[in-house]
């Protein structure tokens, strides 16, 4: 009993040791398909389409956009100043319905299995979206789908519900096409490094580019350091610098090829630069 509880503690110490090791976390944006670049104001300007539907439509797709947190749309449709680092209009907006129905089983109030026919409405939702960016003018298309509730009747309830769901499938598509994606990211770094102490009290206070500037300095004396190109390398990737989180990642993998840490980080690196 003494040994299988001693080894628990040793489990949680070792868990606690992990937890307690050195990391540099960081967050990355990942581009959207259709990159607006650096705009981040965004102004719809036009939203036309064949149903009442498209207010919904723009309404979801605004606020979408906005909680992203990295890009601003506001609905300027009716604004005086439109002013803005983008400029989007929605264009044929449509949504059709259908009335779906199929043969399953249902149980009465005794448990006895009976056929019975259900039927529920199908929606899809599609448009337009044309995009001003400055010097880019491109469009794209968006579509989302929407179904109701299965009942013996359709009734237009069944039907206001699959448009709702198709309305608002189409907004989150169509903000996902534009809005850049923030992913959190946390390195373990190697407290092996020379200045490696130095350089990590400015990455507990977000200094990032300080932690750079001691360990670039640290491998003008000891440019053969693999733990220090690899943590250069980790600091790199924070700042947004990949040439150079590359370069240093592949020197701490060279100098130190049975380091499995630098050939793994090396990899997972090159997977998060794939969009």
């Amino acid at each position: 009993m003494r040994a299988f509880l001693l080894a628990i503690a040793l489990s949680f110490a070792a868990a606690s040791l992990v937890l307690a090791a050195p990391r540099i976390t960081f967050e990355r944006h990942l581009p959207a398909p259709h990159d607006l670049g650096k705009a981040e104001e965004l102004a719809l300007v036009n939203a036309i389409g064949d149903t009442v539907k498209v207010e919904a439509f723009v309404r979801r797709f605004t606020e979408q956009v906005n909680r992203s947190g990295i890009l601003r749309m506001r609905d300027a449709r009716r604004a005086v100043n439109s002013k803005a680092d983008a400029y989007l209009s929605v264009k044929a907006f449509t949504c059709d319905t259908r009335t779906r129905s199929a043969e399953g089983n249902a149980y009465d109030v005794d448990g006895n299995k009976i056929r019975r026919t259900f039927a529920w409405a199908d929606a899809l939702c599609t448009a337009r979206i044309d995009v001003s960016a400055g010097k880019q003018q491109f469009s794209f298309a968006v579509k989302g789908e929407g179904t109701s509730p299965r009942v013996a009747t359709v009734s237009d309830e069944e039907k206001n519900i699959a448009l709702e769901q198709a309305t608002r499938y189409a907004a989150v598509n169509a903000a996902e096409r534009i809005t850049p994606r923030r992913v959190r990211e946390s390195i373990q770094l190697d407290d092996t490094a020379p200045a490696f102490e130095e350089g990590y009290a400015s990455i507990d206070v977000g200094a990032f580019a300080d932690a750079r500037e001691v360990w670039e300095l640290a491998l003008r004396r000891d440019a053969r350091s693999a733990a220090l190109h690899y943590n250069l390398a980790a600091v790199c990737e924070a700042l947004g610098d990949r040439k150079a989180a590359e370069r240093h990642y592949i020197a701490a993998r060279e100098l130190a090829p049975h380091e499995g840490r630098y050939a793994s980080e090396l990899r997972s690196f090159l997977r998060r630069g794939k969009p």
